[in-house]
C-alpha cells in the first residue's frame, strides 16, 4: 500500500511537472539550444525527420549536428544543409584514430563550409584505445591547429585522460586563445578549475539527471552561469524520465529543468543564459527562433 502510494505521488509530480513545462513554452515561448546531438547515427530518414518534428514542437530552436567520422561529413551535411539552425561540426572522433587514420589538419579544413561551426568531436579517450596514444595526440594537434587558424570552437571528448588533454590544450592556448567547450562534462572538479581558468565553455548532458550522478551534481554547482552549456549527446544517454530509450534533441527540456533546479535558478534565465553562451561561443551561428526548412 505505501508503494502504491509513493507510486501515486510520483506520478502526480511529474504530471504537474510536465503541466508546468507545457505551460512555460506555450506563455513564455522559451527556446533551447542543444549544443552536441549526433544526428546521423540512423540511417532512417523517417527517423531523422520525426526527430526534427519533435524538437520543433518542442521548442529546440537550434541543434548542432556533431561529425565523428569526416569520411561520413557528406553525409551529415546533406542531412542538414536545407535546415535553418541545424548546424554541423567537422571532426574525427579519437575513437576512430590509429596509425592509419590521422587526419590532417589539410583535411580538416578542406570540409569547412558555410554550415560548419565548430571542430569536432575531437580529443584524447583512454578507455578504449590506450595503444593509439601517440595517434590520438598527433590527430588532436591537427585539430587544435585547424581551430587555432579558423577561430571555430574545438568539440573537447575527454575520457581517462584529463591530465594528458590538459596539459596539451593548456600549452596550445598560451600560444594562441582557443575556443573550447569540454563535451558531456563529467570530470573532477580539479578539471573544472583548470576548465574556467582557461576560459573554456562546460557542457552538461542528461548524466546530470542520473540518480547516482551526486559527485557531478556538486560539481556543476560550481560552474558559473556564463560558462554554460546544455546538449543531449543524442541518441546516447537519455535524461530522466526517459533514460532507457534512444536519446533526441527534444528530451533537452528534462535535462534544463533538472539543471535549473539543481542551480535554484529560474528555467527562463537557465535557457536564456545557455542560448546566449552557444552564440558567445559558436560566433559563426545564425541566430533563428526556430528550426526552418528551406529547400
Amino acid at each position: 500500500m505505501k508503494f502504491l502510494f509513493q507510486t501515486f505521488i510520483l506520478l502526480i509530480k511529474t504530471i504537474l511537472l510536465l503541466i508546468n513545462l507545457n505551460l512555460y513554452f506555450q506563455n513564455m515561448k522559451i527556446k533551447l539550444i542543444d549544443s552536441h546531438a549526433h544526428l546521423d547515427k540512423d540511417s532512417s530518414s523517417e527517423y531523422f525527420f520525426n526527430i526534427i518534428k519533435n524538437s520543433i514542437d518542442n521548442n529546440i530552436s537550434s541543434i548542432l549536428a556533431i561529425n565523428t567520422k569526416i569520411s561520413e561529413f557528406d553525409k551529415l551535411y546533406n542531412l542538414v544543409k536545407d535546415y535553418k539552425s541545424i548546424w554541423c561540426s567537422i571532426g574525427e572522433h579519437p575513437c576512430n584514430i590509429n596509425k592509419n587514420n590521422i587526419p590532417s589538419k589539410k583535411l580538416i579544413l578542406s570540409k569547412i563550409n558555410d554550415k560548419v561551426i565548430g571542430i569536432g568531436e575531437t580529443g584524447i579517450d583512454l578507455y578504449y584505445t590506450k595503444n593509439e596514444i601517440n595517434s590520438q595526440f598527433e590527430a588532436f594537434n591537427n585539430h587544435i591547429e585547424a581551430s587555432a587558424e579558423t577561430g571555430l570552437p574545438l568539440i573537447i571528448h575527454l575520457r581517462n585522460s584529463e591530465q594528458e588533454l590538459m596539459n596539451l590544450l593548456q600549452n596550445k592556448n598560451k600560444q594562441k586563445k582557443l575556443n573550447v567547450v569540454m563535451h558531456c562534462f563529467t570530470g573532477s572538479y580539479e578539471l573544472l578549475k583548470k576548465c574556467l581558468d582557461n576560459d573554456f565553455y562546460i557542457s552538461i548532458s542528461g548524466i546530470i539527471t542520473f540518480k547516482k550522478s551526486y559527485e557531478l551534481q556538486d560539481i556543476v554547482k560550481k560552474i558559473p552561469l556564463n560558462r554554460l552549456l546544455l546538449e543531449t549527446d543524442s541518441p546516447f544517454l537519455a535524461p530522466v524520465p526517459k533514460r532507457g530509450k534512444k536519446n533526441e534533441p527534444s528530451y533537452l527540456i528534462y535535462t534544463a529543468e533538472y539543471l535549473s533546479s539543481l542551480l535554484n535558478i529560474d528555467f527562463i534565465e537557465l535557457s536564456s543564459k545557455t542560448n546566449d553562451n552557444f552564440y558567445n561561443l559558436f560566433t559563426k551561428a545564425i541566430k533563428y527562433e526556430r528550426i526552418i526548412y528551406e529547400d
